[in-house]
């Protein structure tokens, strides 16, 4: 257990550097004219926003509860990101088939 809550936290803490950017690039979805009034686009947008901060703060919390020893904790703390990436896919599938 030791090793996949470090494994998944070390991962965690990669993938911080391209959520940021994404989260830089995602204004970018109201280029079109029109898109601001488009509702699904801005929850992707906030959603977009907050995954670098979820990541940072599930981070905070799950690399302490590993140095204390409670590992099975620190590594479902770690899965607390995974909602809003598969909430961001979500969105982008239900935006892709309209």
């Amino acid at each position: 257990m030791k090793t996949t809550a470090l494994v998944f936290n070390v991962l965690w803490v990669l993938a911080l550097v391209p959520a940021i950017m994404m989260a830089m690039m995602s204004p970018m979805m109201f280029d079109a004219p029109g898109s601001e009034k488009n509702t699904l686009l801005w929850v992707i947008l906030w959603a977009t926003f907050l995954l670098p901060v979820l990541i940072l703060i599930t981070q905070i919390f799950a690399w302490i509860k590993f140095f204390s020893g409670n590992y099975p904790l620190s590594l479902r703390i770690g899965f607390i990101p995974l909602i809003d990436v598969a909430f961001i896919f979500f969105l982008y599938l239900i935006l892709g088939s309209k």
